[in-house]
């Protein structure tokens, strides 16, 4: 495993065509600072940007995958907008690379946490992990979570969980969608690695192609897409994986 970026709170490792995104600011639980979230751009863009890698995962170190914004910033009047923005340029930035990226939950994945792991395809989580968006309780948007959530859970359940701020299990999240695999806390890491090299033996430009166009089942009706599906039907057809 080689390492290609490290950071003062996260660092950035390869090994072929899998790669890993570690959050190391343990001493708070992986919240984001300002910081980190600069740090977290650069990472994702160097990522998107990298021809060989084609599974991410993105974990945390320590006893959480991460709380989110750090709320000491908040408390201190040090989140301006430019956060929000920044963030958000980040998520768009996994969401829409054509690479499949894989989210590992485990103790606590709230706030940004949970829309970090919304933007990635894939969800892992511990049975016990605590998921949830609490940012109403501090008068804030949980992020376009508000727009994520509920093409994953339905507009019902997204609302109870947003508009409540309360946690949920791993073990429930699976139950509704929001989460999916859970596996075991003991060794997670090496649980993560098992579940993404599952999805690396099959990941072909054809699945590339077949995330970007799911990534557009909500927002185009049929006579949109179907020249965006040629196009990349041609795309995935004319692959060398092909």
């Amino acid at each position: 495993m080689d390492t290609l970026l490290e950071f003062e709170f996260m660092r950035l490792e390869k090994e072929d065509k899998l790669a890993w995104v570690t959050l190391t600011r343990e001493g708070y639980l992986n919240a984001v600072s300002n910081d980190a979230n600069v740090q977290l751009n650069q990472v994702a863009a160097a990522l998107r940007d990298d021809p060989d890698v084609r599974v991410i995962i993105i974990r945390g170190e320590g006893r959480a995958f991460s709380t989110g914004i750090d709320l000491k910033e908040v408390a201190t009047d040090r989140i301006e907008m430019v956060y929000h923005h920044r963030w958000e340029r980040m998520l768009r930035i996994l969401e829409t690379m054509e690479k499949i990226a894989i989210a590992g939950m485990h103790g606590y994945c709230l706030g940004g946490a949970l829309q970090l792991a919304l933007a990635c395809d894939i969800r892992v989580s511990t049975p016990d992990c605590q998921i949830g968006l609490p940012a109403v309780k501090e008068s804030l948007i949980p992020g376009l979570s508000t727009w994520r959530l509920p093409k994953y859970v339905g507009w019902g359940i997204a609302k109870r969980l947003v508009l409540g701020g309360k946690n949920i299990s791993g073990e429930e999240a699976l139950k509704i969608g929001l989460v999916d695999h859970v596996v075991p806390k003991d060794q997670f890491f090496s649980h993560l690695d098992d579940v993404a090299k599952e999805y690396l033996k099959v990941c072909s430009a054809g699945t590339r192609m077949s995330k970007l166009l799911l990534n557009k089942a909500f927002d185009m009706d049929y006579d949109a897409i179907l020249p965006y599906y040629f196009e990349l039907q041609e795309r995935a057809q004319c692959s060398v994986d092909a």
